[in-house]
């Protein structure tokens, strides 16, 4: 099977399912390898198709998005959110160390920076107080349950802050309230209908007993009842959220729903947009936090009406809650575009929150931008890579032979080489480059100053490079001064690495063959491990990455005898044969 048939398999499953596991995928498709259905779902993820998690994946938000025709009158992003075209930034909790990446930039940038749901450095948050409306919850909870044995199941969002207060309210709020459960089962429904269906079930059939379950969203709650209605279990649940108004019509019916601690999304949508519009007529926003609510059915009519287009928030209610009127010519913000980043645009937390943002754009003549985060950190990281290859480049001497291996690094590199060899090819006179990568030698194939001699190997197509055990048969002959290799991860301790085994055994051989190496590691890589290694660290002479780095990070490699190098600042970088140094004031 190719690769085309095997990723429109892989894409099949995932509109069936939602999410798959290598399981699914190897009963799916028995005669591929495991290694090469990996390296698709990384190839997928890579192009913003699929959403990998450990042992599987899911599909990427822009595609659920875009098959459940969600947030009508919302432009979508690009696949590569430009923070250039964006007058503000509201930005949900995102987890791994990619966002750090996209939150440093914002503030760098100086955009406006809403943080919602959970605090995150340089942005004003909004969002509830989530811990204190989980102890409402949770002592409404012990007072219904007083008297019984109480055996519980929180499914939750392990990975996320605001989550986790949640959690820790509603079991503090049962404490206050004089219960404590026999047993307490925790669960992570990472934010899906499906996987939460299914860690529910589980611990159903794990414990019998199981009577009360707390879940910290209504994709959560709707896991945990229907789980029990499966096995025809009884359980009272209590859920954090109300991210629908047709969840929160759950409260009229006799059912195992038994409160909900309203959030309001439209309220927090609102007030969103409020603050963006601050930052972008220069007053700083303060910290906002936003009402909530714990809802039953005996209160769920103050609330919420059920009408000709279904149950929804009161309008009075809306008002009421989000009654901050802002004074000003609504003209100084037509063309604005205020930017919002949800990491699940599905879910109805952020459907409600989009709507009430974009009728409130509308009112304003402002536009709202919805985009998956992780496209604004792929653009980001980019941006980085070519940052750390503009430096590299300048390392080059007439002369060198430089040896370069694949990698979105090189590729980058190997750019800047042709630009500075399209200005001053003097600089690059008699300039040898080694490579394993088709990409680079493409790149570089009709600049006259530069020789391109390409390694012999096997072709892995989906890499575009060379592989194999002959990639080392041209140093028999060439001895590299220097080799620029691009890695997924970098640690002191494991050191380099990469997500592919065979591309780890190609880039050994070229530092091998070198006489010095210099790593070429963005911020995120940096401090990271990928799964199969390259090099030790002492292999290394030094690491190039951006002044994101942590200096905790930089330390570490310096303790060790290896040298960190910052793009834009000054270099000083050891010969290979250790007499001098190149010195380049940047």
């Amino acid at each position: 099977m190719i690769k085309e048939q095997r990723h429109a398999r892989i894409l099949s499953l995932l509109r069936q399912q939602g999410v798959v596991s290598m399981e699914d995928l190897r009963r799916a498709m028995p005669g591929i390898a495991a290694v090469t259905l990996r390296r698709d779902l990384a190839q997928l993820d890579e192009l913003g198709a699929v959403r990998r998690r450990h042992g599987g994946a899911v599909l990427s938000d822009e595609a659920i998005v875009r098959s459940k025709g969600a947030l009508p009158g919302v432009e979508i992003g690009p696949l590569e959110s430009d923070l250039d075209s964006l007058n503000a930034v509201i930005l949900p909790p995102i987890i791994g160390r990619g966002s750090n990446v996209l939150r440093r930039e914002i503030v760098r940038r100086g955009i406006p920076f809403i943080a919602e749901s959970a605090a995150q450095e340089g942005g004003a948050y909004l969002g509830p107080d989530n811990f204190t409306a989980g102890v409402e919850l949770g002592r409404l909870a012990a007072a219904e349950m007083a008297g019984k044995p109480v055996s519980m199941l929180v499914i939750g969002v392990a990975e996320l802050p605001n989550t986790r207060d949640r959690v820790a309210g509603f079991e503090a709020g049962l404490a206050e309230g004089g219960l404590r459960p026999v047993a307490v089962h925790r669960v992570n429904g990472q934010g899906s209908y499906r996987i939460g269906l299914r860690v529910a079930h589980d611990a159903f059939a794990a414990d019998e007993a199981i009577n009360l379950v707390f879940a910290v969203n209504d994709h959560a709650a709707i896991a945990g009842i229907e789980a029990a209605e499966r096995i025809k279990r009884q359980v009272a649940v209590y859920s954090m959220g109300g991210e629908s108004a047709a969840f929160m019509a759950r409260l009229a019916e006799t059912g195992p729903l038994r409160a909900v601690g309203a959030l309001f999304p439209e309220v927090v949508g609102r007030l969103g947009i409020d603050m963006a519009v601050l930052g972008i007529l220069g007053q700083s926003p303060s910290d906002t936090v936003t009402p909530h609510a714990v809802i039953t059915p005996l209160t769920l009519a103050d609330y919420f009406e059920n009408g000709a287009e279904g149950w929804r928030l009161k309008e009075e209610v809306l008002e009421r809650l989000s009654s901050i009127r802002l004074g000003f010519n609504t003209k100084l913000l037509r063309s604005r575009r205020i930017g919002f980043l949800p990491h699940y645009p599905a879910h109805d937390w952020y459907r409600s929150m989009a709507s009430a943002m974009q009728a409130r754009c509308q009112a304003y003549g402002a536009m709202l931008v919805v985009s998956p985060p992780h496209h604004g950190i792929s653009a980001e990281i980019a941006r980085l890579r070519r940052e750390i290859a503009q430096t590299a480049a300048l390392l080059l001497r007439p002369g060198m032979v430089v040896a370069l291996n694949d990698g979105q690094a090189n590729l980058f590199l190997s750019e800047e080489i042709r630009n500075i060899a399209s200005h001053g090819p003097e600089q690059l006179h008699g300039v040898t480059i080694v490579t394993n990568s088709l990409d680079v030698l493409h790149a570089l194939e009709d600049v006259a100053a530069v020789k391109v001699i390409l390694t012999a190997g096997e072709y892995q197509k989906t890499d575009r490079c060379l592989v194999g055990p002959s990639v080392g048969a041209i140093f028999e002959q060439v001895r590299p001064h220097l080799a620029f290799i691009a890695a997924d991860g970098v640690t002191s301790g494991f050191g380099l690495s990469s997500l592919d085994e065979r591309r780890a055994l190609a880039a050994r051989r070229l530092i091998s063959a070198s006489q010095a190496t210099i790593v070429l590691a963005d911020s995120v890589a940096l401090g990271s491990d990928a799964n199969h290694r390259i090099a030790g660290i002492s292999q290394v002479g030094s690491v190039l990455t951006d002044d994101g780095a942590l200096p905790e990070e930089r330390q570490r490699f310096r303790s060790v005898g290896v040298d960190v190098l910052i793009a834009g600042e000054v270099l000083s970088e050891p010969l290979p044969d250790g007499g001098g140094t190149y010195q380049n004031q940047l």
